[in-house]
């Protein structure tokens, strides 16, 4: 029989594990995108956080009004933040790359205004767009659930939150961000100076020649046979992106 102590036991393991899911939820990938809705966010937090009710374990048995209590608050936040800002920065590769692309091939003169990012090439979109579907086809989204659900148990609620070496280690980690942008847009970059190299043995032989009137309608065309001759390679390289983001978010809540 349900008592009402025991339905209040519930409501408060149910919100404090809304902090640390809401914290994911407001800055992960697709989540914490500007096009959902704050009561779809709401819900997925709620849903969430009562599907991690057998996870969640022993709540602090202070109020959370308290000042101990807002001080555990704030830290399962941080938590929360950090294990979805990991998932973001990896992500975020993707625009890097379009950025860099663009700056190739002429694209960058069509660019869209993001909310979040501020102006950013529309192939940065592109990207971005390319990456979500294949984060989403990995089933890197069961992945993230997954290891909200381990995070109780390597880093309960009440004890005390990530240390200071443990921000260092997400602080570093968008390094990897840099890395996958560089994979991604490597082979775009390297054709582009190939064509770049050849417009400037054209110029010479032929001075007279207006070559921006010439070269960048190439320079397009030539930028859009490398994208979609490289497309195909994107899966593996996000493959590896997101397999050292979950192993990077794993050492950071185990502390190190």
């Amino acid at each position: 029989m349900l008592t009402l102590a025991a339905l209040v036991d519930t409501l408060f393991h149910i919100l404090w594990a809304a902090l640390r899911v809401g914290g994911v939820v407001m800055i992960a990938p697709v989540l914490g995108a500007m096009f959902v809705p704050n009561r779809v966010r709401l819900l997925i937090t709620l849903v969430l956080s009562f599907a991690m009710l057998p996870a969640v374990g022993a709540v602090p048995a202070y109020a959370p009004l308290s000042a101990p209590g807002l001080l555990a608050v704030g830290q399962e936040l941080v938590v929360g933040i950090a294990i979805g800002f990991m998932l973001k920065i990896a992500i975020e590769a993707a625009v890097l790359a379009g950025q860099i692309v663009s700056s190739g091939t002429g694209l960058s003169f069509a660019t869209v205004v993001d909310p979040q990012a501020g102006g950013i090439p529309l192939l940065g979109r592109f990207y971005l767009i390319i990456a979500t579907l294949l984060m989403l086809a990995a089933d890197a989204h069961l992945q993230l659930i997954e290891i909200l659900a381990a995070s109780f148990s390597l880093v309960p609620v009440g004890s005390g939150g990530l240390a200071f070496g443990d921000a260092r280690q997400v602080a570093d980690f968008a390094g990897l961000m840099f890395v996958g942008a560089l994979k991604l847009a490597l082979p775009s970059v390297a054709a582009m100076l190939m064509v770049n190299v050849a417009f400037g043995v054209i110029s010479r032989a032929a001075p007279t020649l207006n070559l921006f009137a010439v070269g960048f309608p190439i320079t397009l065309l030539m930028g859009f046979l490398v994208m979609l001759m490289d497309i195909g390679a994107h899966g593996s390289i996000w493959q590896a992106q997101l397999t050292e983001t979950f192993a990077v978010i794993n050492r950071v809540l185990a502390g190190g």
